[in-house]
């Protein structure tokens, strides 16, 4: 394990999880037999109003089922390439991304190669927090699973949506950790050719919450006495091997050899699933991030061939 990811364990307070228990996990769990079908999304109405030089914000209606109010607005942030416009990327949030800072940090340098970066607030994090939720502090499964499904149907919207609005411009997903994850099932279930970057990402989120270390925040005696068991089993329904494999070869899986917060063999079997030879970085899951944000943005812009 990388020594920023045990100094982040030993350090961090972690907000603790489904205090509320199971919720009705049940609604989004029905939505997922759609994702195992290659369809189209439809584009979203984005009225981007500039905030500073060469950045846009827009806000609608989240395209996602099963959201509660104070979830539904979703919030987007536009980073306009410097330069001729070669590509556009989408890039999902990760586990606890509230706001854009962390992101507009790592995929910045993008913008100097001509990529234009399209950043989304994630349901149930920062200004679209459910009412009464501390942090992180998702209040059930139920809350969990309608996350995730928000992320992979709003991250299939802003695709179509880049798309349409200048279809000549290729149009790329990318993301760390979970949003990686979401990224892939995005990518899967769109019926186009869409290359996809996935960095340090879990196959399902049952290897980090059930059997990782953030398994500590969860609430277990909320969840009954088979908890544990049926978590695993519900969250390994929602594996990314579960999905065909995405329609386009520009296709890339970037392992994180001393990860101490997803295990770098579910990265691999990403790899595995997808055909392709992961590409590696020899640090954690916080120290790639934040020490080897050059390779990452590599990795993007080699999904995109303009390496």
């Amino acid at each position: 394990m990388h020594w920023l990811d045990s100094l982040y364990l030993s350090l961090t307070r972690r907000q603790p999880l489904f205090e509320q228990g199971w919720g009705d996990f049940d609604r989004p769990l029905a939505e997922v037999p759609r994702f195992l079908t290659r369809s189209h999304e439809a584009p979203l109405a984005l009225d981007f109003v500039p905030i500073g030089q060469r950045v846009e914000d827009a806000s609608v209606t989240s395209p996602a089922p099963h959201l509660r109010d104070e979830t539904r607005r979703l919030h987007v942030r536009r980073l306009r390439a410097r330069g001729p416009l070669r590509a556009r990327v989408v890039v999902p949030p990760s586990w606890g991304d509230e706001g854009f800072g962390l992101r507009t940090r790592l995929m910045d340098g993008l913008r100097s190669a001509g990529v234009e970066v399209w950043l989304f607030e994630g349901a149930y994090f920062g200004s679209r927090r459910a009412a009464g939720q501390r942090g992180v502090g998702l209040h059930t499964v139920g809350d969990f699973l309608r996350m995730g499904l928000a992320n992979v149907v709003e991250a299939r919207a802003l695709v179509a949506t880049a798309q349409h609005l200048e279809p000549q411009v290729p149009v790329a997903l990318a993301g760390y950790s979970m949003a990686g994850q979401m990224s892939a099932h995005a990518a899967a279930s769109l019926d186009v050719e869409l290359p996809v970057t996935v960095m340090a990402p879990p196959d399902n989120a049952a290897v980090v919450f059930c059997d990782g270390p953030l398994a500590a925040s969860v609430r277990w005696g909320r969840l009954g006495d088979d908890g544990h068991e049926r978590l695993r089993a519900v969250l390994a329904r929602l594996s990314v091997r579960s999905q065909p494999v995405p329609r386009s070869a520009q296709r890339v899986v970037v392992v994180t050899k001393r990860d101490g917060i997803v295990p770098p063999t579910s990265m691999q079997d990403i790899a595995q699933h997808w055909g392709v030879a992961p590409t590696h970085v020899d640090s954690g899951h916080l120290g790639a991030y934040a020490l080897h944000g050059g390779a990452l943005r590599r990795a993007v812009l080699q999904s995109l061939g303009l390496r």
